[in-house]
């Protein structure tokens, strides 16, 4: 196959199961850091609203589009149409261990969650720069650690960050988890399509959905109210911050270069 005959899709079979699966995964570690950013760091609400979760949208934006180009490009070089991109948001470990590791004693300690808040950018722009070097050494260390090594660590991650905590909530309203934990299975570990090529994940969506708005878990008076606070809110630049926070930075790099490394080698 020639590059003038080559046809690369922009959507293929498969795609719309991983846009849900991406979707909601980003979703809920959306609100789980929402939620440690106002209950364990006590950040006020105006921040995490206005300036925290902007940011982090555009940046979603930005580092989805841009792994979707690095991996066309990739296909397109090597004639390949079984190319994917890497999925792009915020990290589980990460959001938990700057949380609770850096930002939370600093809060103890001072009882100024600005402080705190200004550790945390610190140290993700530690984490920034160990990963930035990580692109270029990355590929030597691929090459020369065994396969199993790296995926070990990152098995180990998922399973104790990603998968335990949502499977001890499922608990909390099992008889709406359990159905939709039965679609995603069926889905996802058997041949059997379902009725009119539903996507699994868009089926375990409206049917969880369903059942929750059906029994009553749901109340439309809290999402009127949740839809009143809906608005638009643009991500400014604030240097001021993480000059603060990398003014006292010899702690942050006691956790932040051994997290950088374990990432650098997938870059």
């Amino acid at each position: 196959m020639t590059p003038t005959t080559f046809k690369l899709p922009w959507w293929v079979a498969g795609d719309t199961n991983a846009f849900f699966g991406l979707g909601f995964n980003t979703l809920v570690n959306v609100l789980v850091l929402s939620g440690l950013c106002l209950g364990v760091v006590n950040i006020p609400g105006g921040d995490v609203f206005g300036v925290i979760l902007p940011a982090l949208g555009v940046q979603l934006l930005i580092g989805n589009v841009y792994y979707t180009y690095l991996a066309r490009r990739l296909a397109r070089r090597e004639n390949r149409t079984d190319v994917c991109a890497m999925p792009y948001g915020p990290s589980v470990p990460h959001m938990f261990i700057v949380v609770f590791v850096i930002m939370l004693p600093i809060y103890l300690q001072t009882n100024d969650p600005i402080a705190a808040w200004t550790a945390g950018l610190a140290w993700s722009f530690v984490i920034g720069v160990i990963v930035l070097i990580g692109a270029f050494v990355g590929p030597y260390i691929r090459r020369y650690t065994p396969q199993a090594a790296m995926l070990g660590t990152l098995a180990g991650i998922s399973i104790a960050f990603i998968s335990m905590r949502p499977a001890a909530q499922m608990w909390e309203a099992l008889w709406i988890a359990l159905p939709v934990m039965v679609i995603i299975l069926i889905g996802f570990f058997t041949d059997l399509k379902l009725p009119g090529g539903i996507p699994v994940g868009l089926a375990a969506l409206l049917l969880g959905s369903a059942i929750g708005w059906i029994g009553g878990y749901m109340s439309a008076p809290d999402v009127v109210t949740a839809a009143q606070d809906v608005a638009l809110s643009l991500p400014t630049l604030d240097i001021g911050r993480l000059v603060d926070g990398l003014s006292n930075v010899a702690p942050l790099l006691a956790t932040a270069i051994p997290l950088g490394t374990t990432t650098s080698p997938r870059a």
